[in-house]
């Protein structure tokens, strides 16, 4: 590396960490687990950056070419839009561009006048609103973002990113059974591996795993299946990982699709009794008792991920939900 290269690189990692660390210390009086975890950020920052540096130094110049080609398209879509301040779209689509750029309080006052000009904004439009200000002022978490999530919560539980954020406001305000139960739903839905792994490690220093099964399953409504899940004599909980799961679900007659229903538990609980009710179902609207007929899967999941994935152990049955009989369920099938 010649000096030039080093004295550049240094002061590339003195704008990165004073860029950050600045404003941070200026607003450390809030406190908070914010303020500890971007404070560790903002130290780490100077090798990242180094590292940014020296990987950014080596790209070729087509890459260099695109980066000016779509900074000077967000500037004419700038420009476009101080000629024209009423075009709703075209605030919604710089707000979108800056947010990707991670530069979140440019979005964020982008989606502002984009909110402004909306009179009856969807869900997508107020879970991106709520996006913004979380990411650009934590603070807001716990005020108007807050509102914003809980809107699209109660039209459609089922929606992965409302859960993921609505988990993230209500552990700011200290509510960590909201948040294991929104966490959960949303682990269920099968997220990205990396998006999995973090919500799994996440649930884990909330203690989620710990739980007991009286204490964290809601309590039964509508239509319900009774079911006593065991373990294959074959079959040991002490040859499972750590991160295994159980995971309980009840699928359309096809056994195919996301399922309808989802129960998940630590493997400890095993042997027990369970109770798959329209209290576990994932959608808003659906119903077990809609369906004549059921497909319920007992799976020991060895990642801890609701998909099955080879090694996993599980049971499964056909069941026609409101029978009053217990379903018996034995798990002692390996999955190939």
């Amino acid at each position: 590396m010649t000096p030039t290269f080093w004295i550049v690189a240094a002061l590339f990692c003195g704008v990165a960490f004073l860029v950050l660390f600045v404003p941070l210390w200026r607003h450390r009086s809030g406190g908070g687990p914010w303020w500890a975890s971007a404070l560790v950020v903002s130290v780490l920052i100077v090798p990242v950056a180094l590292g940014l540096y020296r990987y950014v130094s080596n790209w070729d110049a087509d890459y260099a070419q695109r980066v000016s080609q779509e900074n000077a398209l967000l500037e004419q879509l700038a420009e476009h839009l101080g000629r024209n301040p009423d075009d709703r779209q075209g605030w919604q689509l710089l707000a979108a561009s800056y947010m990707q750029l991670g530069r979140y309080v440019d979005g964020k006052a982008a989606y502002d006048r984009a909110w402004a000009l909306t009179p009856q904004p969807d869900d997508e439009l107020k879970l991106a609103y709520a996006e913004a200000q979380i990411l650009s002022d934590r603070s807001a978490s716990s005020d108007d973002a807050r509102r914003l999530v809980e809107e699209v919560l109660a039209r459609d539980p089922g929606n992965p990113k409302a859960l993921w954020y609505g988990g993230l406001v209500a552990r700011e305000l200290g509510r960590d059974d909201v948040v294991r139960t929104r966490w959960t739903r949303l682990l269920a839905l099968n997220p990205p591996p990396e998006v999995a792994q973090v919500i799994q490690t996440e649930l884990a220093s909330l203690g989620a795993a710990a739980a007991g099964a009286a204490a964290s399953l809601p309590a039964p409504t509508g239509t319900e299946i009774k079911l006593k899940v065991e373990l294959g004599s074959a079959l040991s909980l002490a040859d499972l990982p750590p991160s295994a799961q159980l995971f309980i679900m009840a699928r359309g007659p096809e056994g195919a699709g996301p399922p309808i229903a989802v129960i998940r538990q630590p493997p400890t609980v095993l042997p027990g009794e369970f109770s798959l009710s329209d209290a576990n179902v994932m959608i808003q609207g659906r119903s077990l008792g809609a369906y004549p007929e059921l497909t319920v899967v007992a799976r020991l999941s060895r990642s801890g991920q609701p998909a099955a994935q080879p090694g996993d152990w599980q049971a499964e049955a056909v069941v026609r939900p409101g029978n009053a009989d217990t379903v018996a369920l034995v798990i002692d099938q390996v999955v190939q």
